[in-house]
């Protein structure tokens, strides 16, 4: 076993260990980890901090927004909204996020919303086009995107200024939406 290898094992062993709380006894199930972590990394070619599966999985390449834009994401779908929150400010934007209408109009009342982008179907009081038309009315310079995976609707069927994109939406169509 080369030097390097060896030290890499103790170094993990012992963080492993420290990290279960420096048990009495455990040397040989923390080594045999150690073991197994370095062979995998060996046998896959990985880099012991994992930097090119995060590069594999990084956004496409575009450029990053530079913008004070800030976008309120109002999606009922917590797994959705987690994800396009994370999308858009990897591409660079300021992003707030609201669960309904209600959570979003207390947003919007407190911050400078340059976009909106809302889902159609949601609990609470109003659903996403109830959204629109208030934010419509009090804050009109607000560009906003309307989505649904129940609802089609047509440029005709919006009002001015909004725009619909349909879900599943790609995120560079969304990107795209943004500018």
């Amino acid at each position: 076993m080369s030097d390097d290898r060896q030290q890499w094992i103790a170094k993990r062993a012992y963080a492993l260990w420290e990290q279960a709380g420096r048990p009495f006894w455990q040397d040989g199930v923390h080594w045999r980890q150690a073991v197994l972590e370095r062979d995998l990394l060996e046998q896959t070619c990985a880099s012991a901090d994992g930097e090119e599966v995060l590069n594999r999985i990084r956004l496409p390449s575009f450029q990053k927004v530079e913008t004070n834009s800030t976008v309120l994401i109002v999606e009922d779908e917590a797994q959705l909204r987690y994800a396009t929150v994370d999308f858009l400010e990897n591409a660079g934007y300021k992003t707030l996020e609201a669960a309904n209408a209600d959570e979003a109009l207390v947003i919007l009342r407190s911050n400078d919303i340059t976009t909106l982008f809302t889902d159609i179907d949601m609990p609470g009081s109003m659903d996403g086009l109830g959204l629109v038309r208030t934010v419509r009315l009090r804050w009109p310079s607000t560009r906003i995107i309307v989505t649904s995976g129940l609802v089609k609707l047509s440029h005709q069927d919006m009002e001015s200024g909004v725009t619909f994109i349909s879900k599943p939406a790609s995120s560079l169509e969304l990107l795209g939406l943004m500018s």
